[in-house]
């Protein structure tokens, strides 16, 4: 008989953390493998869920509402999600007390939309229980803040958010048993606030399914075109999409007057669509094409690293399908890439300029770096390497 497992989730399927979502609910199928889960989240939550496990998923519905704070005015001991679940140990309590009560679990899963909430209520009703936690997109919104040019270093609320998070991080290592970082970053700024815990902290980066991806296999002549990747209904998103095509796509399309360029976002801000919509060139795909079939055909993907969206999936999609990124430099520490061998950095608009252009007009350089990206996603992200380190760590 195989053990049950309480799974704990707070997702509210919203754009900014598509990412996370897909994330906790792949961790989720990898869990069901080897455990009978009691899955308590939101009823707006996994409604269209669908295993292979039959019985082995129990889902438990909690009503309850969403509270959402922009990251200045959240209260800053609280941890930072850009969906923050505040009232989430409360709307759960009742049904977390009933659950313990009829099962002993041994091993509690807590998502990463749910740190900080639920974790004293679990230790004190399962005080012997393993708790694993996924830490993902801990403190992103200061990493990023940082790298977009926020003046955190100066600014006293930075300061201070800065300093409750690492106190909360210690916290947090000191009450979990199993600590989930996605990448080696991020578990070296948790190690590092405490020796004692530091044992529990491991990576499972972020990862994909390279069979969703079979019905792309068959070579396809590349052409004259680029992606572009990411959240274009976000205020970023948003900043990012009018920078690209008022500084760098002039100077592209000057370059290579024939090219293309492909919209893949699911939500585009009518901004966004004001600004292109005289531009025969630029091509707003919607969201019932999958964008797979245009990265496969394209010759880059453009994909910044943007706050409030994690973009580490949409890369790794783009090495999938053996389709060269254009990125910024932070994400070097999110993901095993290298500038030139698997992977084209640019900080600047005119570095986005050269390292597209370059794509476009280099076909064999282009095809020895997605050919190497391809081999590191097989061999640090494909899920089969994150299943088998998961389940060896429960």
């Amino acid at each position: 008989m195989r053990e049950r497992m309480l799974f704990l989730s707070a997702q509210n399927q919203s754009a900014e953390d598509l990412e996370g979502e897909m994330r906790t609910g792949s961790i989720l199928e990898i869990l069901l493998g080897k455990f009978d889960i009691d899955l308590l989240t939101y009823a707006s939550t996994h409604k269209d869920m669908s295993t292979d496990e039959g019985a082995a998923l129990t889902v438990h519905y909690i009503n309850g509402c969403i509270t959402s704070w922009r990251s200045m005015l959240r209260p800053l001991h609280i941890l930072r999600n850009f969906t923050n679940r505040s009232h989430a140990d409360k709307d759960m309590k009742s049904t977390i007390m009933e659950l313990c009560r009829s099962n002993n679990y041994r091993h509690v899963f807590i998502s990463h939309s749910l740190l900080g909430n639920c974790i004293d209520m679990v230790r004190n009703l399962l005080p012997e229980a393993s708790v694993i936690t996924d830490t993902y997109r801990f403190e992103s919104g200061l990493a990023v803040g940082k790298e977009i040019g926020k003046p955190s270093s100066s600014n006293p609320y930075y300061k201070l958010n800065e300093a409750l998070v690492r106190r909360n991080k210690r916290r947090l290592m000191n009450k979990t048993g199993v600590l989930l970082a996605t990448s080696e970053w991020d578990a070296l700024s948790f190690k590092s606030l405490s020796f004692a815990d530091a044992r529990k902290v491991h990576v499972v980066p972020h990862f994909i399914k390279m069979n969703e991806y079979d019905a792309f296999t068959e070579p396809v002549a590349k052409e004259n075109s680029m992606v572009l990747h990411w959240n274009m209904n976000t205020r970023q998103g948003i900043k990012a999409t009018q920078s690209f095509f008022k500084k760098s796509y002039p100077l592209i399309k000057e370059q290579v007057p024939d090219i293309k360029c492909y919209i893949t976002s699911h939500e585009v801000h009518r901004e966004v669509l004001t600004l292109v919509k005289d531009d025969v060139s630029v091509i707003i795909t919607g969201p019932l094409k999958p964008s797979a079939d245009y990265i496969r055909r394209a010759k880059a993907v453009l994909v910044p690293i943007l706050e409030g969206c994690e973009v580490s999936r949409n890369i790794l999609e783009s090495w999938a399908l053996k389709t060269p990124v254009v990125t910024s430099s932070t994400i070097c520490e999110r993901l095993n890439c290298e500038h030139n061998r698997n992977i084209l950095l640019a900080n600047t608009s005119v570095d986005v300029v050269a390292s597209v252009i370059t794509l476009l007009k280099n076909p064999e350089m282009a095809t020895i770096i997605a050919d190497r990206a391809h081999r590191t996603l097989l061999k640090d992200y494909e899920v089969n390497y994150v299943k088998n380190k998961i389940l060896s760590l429960v």
